[in-house]
């Protein structure tokens, strides 16, 4: 079956930045999951996967800024088979002033076990790399222990093997996602090329234009058919 992927859009706020980013860097399949909580969203997007035929999914939130640079690469190498899972990477949030944190989402792992199985704590998420290291890498793809839908792409049968869920307290899907991969060896790339910016101020969860239970939920399809593959060669 030829590569045909679809790429899922996690959306519990209105950021336009964001949504309008998406639009400009991709030309293929993509689905809005609109005004869902995060244990709704895992739910859905787990049904979606497997209700449809899309080859391979890619799973990106709404709290970044996307560019061309980055969806080419994911959407080339979701495509390698020789890795299991790829994902971009972003700043962990922005500073004062809009200035990235030294930090990235990138983390070399191992995750340890959590002690409360509501969910982790920060500490608990392990040590994240910098990011400045991370832009110096060499061009080639690495490993990393976090899979944090930064443009996470798997194939369609990964994906119902791992269907998406959270912890118990309800939200750290993208940690209960990455250590259950850890634990049944499935590996983890990315690319220096795949970096995303991250909207998020500080720690909190950024929630500009909150849609969570002011609008109805929605699942919005766009871009049914892929446009130029050539585009991303």
């Amino acid at each position: 079956m030829s590569y045909n992927p679809c790429l899922l859009v996690m959306q519990p706020r209105e950021i336009r930045e964001s949504l309008a980013s998406i639009k400009k860097c991709f030309d293929i399949p993509t689905v809005y999951f609109k005004a869902f909580s995060e244990p709704m969203v895992v739910r859905e997007m787990s049904k979606y996967i497997r209700e449809n035929d899309y080859t391979h999914y890619i799973i990106v939130g709404d709290d970044a800024v996307i560019t061309r640079q980055a969806a080419e690469c994911v959407i080339q190498y979701t495509e390698d088979e020789r890795f299991d899972v790829f994902t971009g990477w972003m700043n962990m949030h922005l500073e004062r002033f809009g200035k990235f944190s030294k930090e990235s989402t990138i983390s070399y792992g191992p995750l340890i076990p959590i002690n409360d199985p509501t969910g982790p704590t920060r500490e608990e998420y392990g040590r994240w790399v910098p990011l400045e290291e991370v832009r110096q890498k060499p061009p080639t793809p690495f490993r990393t222990a976090y899979a944090n839908f930064a443009l996470t792409g798997a194939t369609k049968e990964l994906w119902e093997r791992f269907p998406l869920s959270t912890h118990l307290r309800g939200n750290s899907s993208d940690h209960q996602l990455s250590y259950r991969l850890q634990t049944a060896g499935v590996k983890v790339w990315s690319h220096p090329n795949a970096f995303i910016k991250h909207l998020r101020r500080g720690w909190r969860p950024l929630l500009d234009k909150w849609l969570v239970w002011n609008v109805p939920s929605d699942i919005i399809e766009t871009n049914r058919k892929w446009g130029k593959r050539e585009d991303y060669a």
